[in-house]
C-alpha cells in the first residue's frame, strides 16, 4: 500500500511537473519571440497550459502503468533521476533525446516527466 501511495504521490507531482517544465521552456523562447512582434499574453487552455501538448491524468497513467502498456521518460538531468524515479523509468533529458530516441520503445504510449 505505502509503495502504491508513494508512485502515485509521486506520479501526481511529476504529470504537474511535467507540463510546468515544457511551459517553462516554451514560454520563456515564445516570449523572447513576441517581445519583438507582439505583446499580448499567450494563449493558454482551461487548466493554464500555453502549449499544445497532450495531457494524461494521473488515474489513467497509473491504469495504463500498471497494465505495461506506457514508457514513462524521465526528462530530468541523471543527479535528479538517481535520487528518485518512476521505477522502469528511462533517464533521457531533453537534450539527449535527438541522440536516444531509438532507445524508446514505440509500441508503448510515452509519458515524458520532470520536475
Amino acid at each position: 500500500m505505502k509503495k502504491t501511495l508513494s508512485l502515485s504521490s509521486f506520479l501526481t507531482i511529476a504529470l504537474l511537473f511535467s507540463a510546468a517544465c515544457q511551459t517553462a521552456s516554451t514560454t520563456s523562447t515564445d516570449n523572447k519571440a513576441k517581445n519583438t512582434t507582439n505583446s499580448a499574453a499567450p494563449k493558454t487552455d482551461e487548466h493554464g497550459h500555453t502549449d499544445d501538448a497532450p495531457r494524461i491524468t494521473l488515474t489513467d497513467a497509473k491504469k495504463e502503468f500498471d497494465a505495461g502498456n506506457v514508457v514513462f521518460v524521465d526528462t530530468r538531468a541523471k543527479s535528479a533521476y538517481d535520487v528518485e524515479h518512476i521505477k522502469g523509468a528511462i533517464n533521457m533529458t531533453t537534450a539527449d533525446v535527438e541522440a536516444r530516441y531509438k532507445e524508446i520503445p514505440t509500441s508503448k504510449k510515452i509519458i515524458a516527466y520532470c520536475s
